[in-house]
C-alpha cells in the first residue's frame, strides 16, 4: 500500500466517524454503536499500519533516479493535460479551481512564463504574446532588476529570469487548506534583514505595601531578546512547453498547487515537530522545544504525561489537566492541535463514552464548520502524530500567536529555466521562500508557558 492510499484509508476511518456522528443528532444511531464502529476501524488500521510499515520505510530512504523522474512527471502533466477542463469546472460550467477565478489562474501562469521569455532571446515571440496577455489583464510583472536576472547571479541563462509576485502573496495563503496552519495561527513577524530579534518579557514587577516610611525594592525586568533567522527553503519542478495558451489556468492551477501545498507542509513540518535535526532543516518547533525544556518528561511544566504509554489509555482527565495547566495570559486565545485521525478515533471516542449529553456537550455536533474540544476549537494540523507510541506528544493546546514566530523576509519568489531539461522539452520552474521559526512559549520547569501538550507515558 502506498503512501497516498494509507493517508486515504485513515482519512476515510475520519470520514466515517464524522458521519456517524452525525447520525447520532438526527438519532438515527446511539453512542454505543458509534464507540463500536470507532473500535472497530482503529482496529483494521492498525493492522494496515503494521502491514505497510516496511514499505513506508522504503518509499521514504529510496529516491528514484533524477531522469526516470522526469520522464513520470512529463507523462503525468499530458495526462493532467488531458483532464483539466473537467477537473476545472463543475456540471454547470462553474469554475471550481484554486484560485478566485479561472483569470487569476491564468494571470499566475503567464507570470511564470513571463518569466521564462524574458529571460531567454530566442523566445521573443513568445514574450510578446505573454506580455500583450498580462496587459490586457492590466498586470506588469515586477522584475527584481530591469534585465529579469536574479542580483546574485549576474546574467547566467541557466539560472533564468527572476520574479517576485508579492501581490501573488495573499491569494497563495488562501490556498492552503490541508496544511498552512503554523502560518496561520503564529506570529506572523516581517523581517527585513537577515537577523531580527524581538523583546521577551516574562516576569511581572514586585509589588510592596511598605507603610508609612517604609521602603520598596527595585524589580529587575526579566527581559528576553528572541533571535530569529531566516533560513532558504527551495523547491524545483517543471512543466511542458507543449503546454498551450489555452491551458494557462490548468498551468497556474498546477503550480499554485505544487508550490503552496509543499511549501505549507514544510512549514507546518518544521513549525510543530522540528527538533533541530537536519530532517527539519534545524528549525526547532513546538514539540522540539518542549522536550528540549527537560530530558525528564515530568518536569516539564507545559506537558501532562498521559495516564498510559498507549491511546488507548489516555482519559477525558488527561485532556482536561492540559487545559488546566495553561496560564490565563491576557487576551489569550487557545486551540487544540491535533490530527484529524487523533481527534476522531481517540478523543471522540472517549466523549461518546462519557455518561449523560457530556459527549454532545463537549463535540457540539458533527455538522459544525468549527471542531470543539472539551469547549475549545480544534484545527486539524495534518503533521501530528495519528499512530500512538511512548513519550510522544499527540496534542497541543494554547496559543501559538504568544508562543511561537513565523518571520518572513520576503513572499514567494519563483525563478525558471529552459536549459535544465532541455533534452526533455520541459520548462524548470524553482520557488523559494525565506523564513524563520521560533517556539518560544513553552515554558520550563518551573512554569507552564502559552503552549501545553499532551504526552504519552514513557514506555
Amino acid at each position: 500500500m502506498t503512501l497516498q492510499e494509507l493517508e486515504a484509508k485513515l482519512k476515510a476511518t475520519a470520514d466515517t466517524i464524522e458521519a456517524a456522528l452525525g447520525n447520532i443528532k438526527k438519532k438515527t444511531a446511539t453512542k454505543q454503536e458509534v464507540i463500536d464502529l470507532i473500535e472497530e476501524r482503529t482496529k483494521d488500521d492498525k493492522e494496515m499500519l503494521t502491514a505497510t510499515k516496511t514499505d513506508i520505510e522504503k518509499l521514504n530512504s529510496g529516491i528514484a533516479e533524477t531522469g526516470a523522474v522526469v520522464d513520470e512527471l512529463k507523462g503525468q502533466l499530458r495526462n493532467l493535460k488531458a483532464s483539466s477542463a473537467s477537473s476545472l469546472y463543475g456540471d454547470r460550467g462553474n469554475y471550481t479551481g484554486r484560485f478566485h477565478t479561472p483569470q487569476e489562474a491564468k494571470t499566475f501562469a503567464l507570470l511564470v512564463m513571463a518569466a521564462v521569455s524574458r529571460a531567454e532571446p530566442k523566445l521573443t515571440d513568445q514574450r510578446k504574446w505573454v506580455m500583450k496577455a498580462l496587459a490586457d489583464l492590466n498586470v506588469e510583472p515586477f522584475w527584481i532588476d530591469e534585465k529579469g536576472y536574479k542580483a546574485m547571479v549576474g546574467s547566467s541563462q541557466a539560472a533564468g529570469g527572476a520574479l517576485v509576485t508579492v501581490e501573488q502573496s495573499p491569494t497563495i495563503i488562501k490556498l492552503l487548506q490541508s496544511y498552512g496552519v503554523f502560518r496561520r495561527n503564529a506570529m506572523n513577524m516581517p523581517m527585513g534583514t537577515g537577523q531580527t530579534t524581538v523583546a521577551k518579557v516574562d516576569k511581572l514587577l514586585t509589588i510592596y505595601c511598605p507603610g508609612e516610611g517604609g521602603t520598596i525594592s527595585q524589580t529587575t525586568p526579566d527581559i528576553a531578546l528572541l533571535g530569529v533567522t531566516p533560513k532558504t527553503l527551495c523547491g524545483l519542478t517543471a512543466y511542458s512547453m507543449e503546454l498551450e495558451e489555452d491551458s494557462l489556468v490548468f498551468l497556474g492551477e498546477l503550480l499554485a498547487d505544487l508550490f503552496t501545498r509543499s511549501f505549507a507542509y514544510y512549514e507546518d513540518l518544521c513549525g510543530f515537530l522540528g527538533d533541530g535535526t537536519s530532517t527539519y532543516f534545524g528549525f526547532k518547533g513546538i514539540t522540539g522545544a518542549l522536550l528540549a525544556v527537560s530530558a525528564t518528561i515530568a518536569n516539564i511544566k507545559s506537558l501532562v504525561v498521559g495516564t498510559g504509554d498507549t491511546y488507548a489509555e489516555l482519559t477525558l482527565a488527561d485532556f482536561n489537566k492540559v487545559q488546566g495547566i495553561l496560564p490565563e495570559f491576557p487576551a489569550l486565545n487557545p486551540k487544540w492541535y491535533e490530527h484529524r485521525y487523533f481527534y476522531y478515533t481517540v478523543f471522540v471516542n472517549l466523549a461518546l463514552a462519557a455518561s449523560g449529553t457530556y459527549a454532545n456537550e463537549v463535540i457540539m455536533g458533527a455538522g459544525q464548520l468549527q471542531k470543539l474540544q472539551l469547549g475549545s476549537p480544534v484545527e486539524f494540523t495534518q503533521v501530528m502524530p495519528k499512530v500512538g507510541a511512548a513519550s510522544q506528544i499527540c496534542s497541543l493546546f494554547g496559543d501559538l500567536s504568544m508562543g511561537a514566530v513565523l518571520g518572513i523576509r520576503g513572499g514567494l519568489e519563483f525563478a525558471t529555466s529552459d536549459q535544465r531539461y532541455f533534452d526533455q522539452g520541459l520548462v524548470a520552474v524553482r520557488g523559494r521562500e525565506r523564513i524563520a521559526i521560533n517556539a518560544h512559549g513553552v515554558g520550563d520547569t518551573t512554569s507552564a508557558g502559552p503552549i501545553c501538550g499532551l504526552i504519552t507515558a514513557a514506555g
